[in-house]
């Protein structure tokens, strides 16, 4: 029952005939898959400095001018480099000086602005900074999330996953003054339910996709303050059985994990492409699966991604044009250096990067 929640909510709110389209359903399990030794076109090694020293777990956000990578271990800022690598500066450093924010739980760029949740209790803050890293405001909200997405300066949307303490809904619209304007999703789980901090938001071919863990469902963001369900993933024995929802957090999490079960831990959709990153996990450990779908030949499979031999492309962090974008490890590449397929541009780039460099860079092509 809790498993279809969102729809039958969703339902209710009016998506009308008009807007309704069609749901993509993808059988994940049928699907065919394609070789993992995909060619490595371009490297860009993020220049290595005694102040921005990072780990094999980050957060990443880009665009054309620039990337911003932040340590979820005991981050201390924001890391800024230029689309060359080139170290740039710390952004939102984490402290108590002015200027510094107590602590960053997840970061969005919105144009020239990189706008920072920094949250404690059932209360929330986002400091907007330049990339420059000037802090230009501060705006609190009272509201306790960890993924949020800016539309425009003056609507937010924030996501609280399945946390009965941060309030009855789970998804909230709100201004750029930090009124709530709307909530969605009743947040009716079960109270010893746990919550998830995950990202929820991703880009969508001119709209927002979004999704929840562990369900099956991404929706877009539409006109009218609702969601609209427009790509369904079929697991097949690894979905979530709706008994979970019921279930005491680590009995569920027992359950779960012995049978095996599948989740989305990435989204990005383009006017050719669907791209989702899907990690399956049990007892035994996880496995990473890279889904594709051309929409202009409607081609769609699956890469399987060993991490233990191809940790390489562990960390998928976006999509453009014909290319897959991953930061990687250094000590993956290194180690595997002379069996990576590179391009010759790349392979010049990479004869620099030793075993303690900084993550890399790598743009993949996407398999015909």
């Amino acid at each position: 029952m809790k498993k279809i929640l969102a729809i039958a909510f969703l339902t209710l709110l009016g998506c009308t005939e008009k807007e309704s389209v069609s749901v993509k359903v993808i059988d994940f399990e049928a699907l065919g898959k394609v070789s993992v030794d995909l060619l490595i076109e371009k490297v860009i090694p993020l220049e290595t400095d005694s102040t921005a020293l990072l780990s094999e777990y980050l957060m990443v956000k880009y665009d054309k001018d620039d990337f911003f990578v932040m340590n979820y271990d005991r981050p201390t800022g924001i890391h800024h480099f230029s689309k060359e690598g080139k170290y740039l500066r710390m952004v939102a450093e984490i402290g108590e000086a002015p200027g510094q924010v107590m602590g960053v739980r997840n970061f969005r760029l919105f144009g020239d602005v990189v706008q920072v949740n920094s949250g404690f209790g059932n209360s929330l803050e986002i400091h907007s900074f330049t990339k420059s890293g000037e802090l230009l405001n501060s705006t609190p909200y009272p509201i306790n999330a960890f993924s949020f997405y800016p539309i425009d300066q003056n609507e937010l949307w924030f996501y609280s996953s399945y946390n009965m303490v941060a309030g009855d809904h789970r998804l909230f619209k709100a201004n750029g003054q930090g009124e709530v304007l709307k909530e969605l999703l009743p947040n009716d789980f079960n109270e010893k339910m746990l919550p998830i901090d995950e990202q929820s938001f991703f880009e969508g071919d001119n709209a927002v996709l979004f999704r929840e863990s562990f369900m099956t469902s991404v929706y877009e963001l539409s006109e009218g303050d609702s969601l609209r369900e427009v790509y369904r993933f079929d697991f097949g024995a690894t979905t979530v059985p709706e008994s979970y929802w019921e279930m005491d957090a680590f009995a569920g999490f027992e359950m779960i994990s012995k049978q095996g079960f599948s989740n989305l831990n990435f989204l990005q959709a383009t006017e050719k492409y669907l791209l989702a990153d899907v990690v399956t996990q049990n007892e035994s450990g996880q496995k990473k699966e890279l889904y594709i779908w051309n929409k202009s030949t409607n081609k769609e499979f699956k890469i399987v991604i060993d991490e233990d031999e191809q940790g390489y492309f562990n960390s998928l962090i976006g999509l453009e044009g014909d290319q897959l974008v991953f930061i990687s490890y250094a000590p993956y590449l290194v180690r595997n250096r002379e069996t990576l397929n590179l391009s010759p541009e790349a392979k010049a780039s990479l004869s620099s990067v030793t075993e303690d460099s900084n993550p890399v860079i790598i743009y993949v092509k996407i398999p015909e």
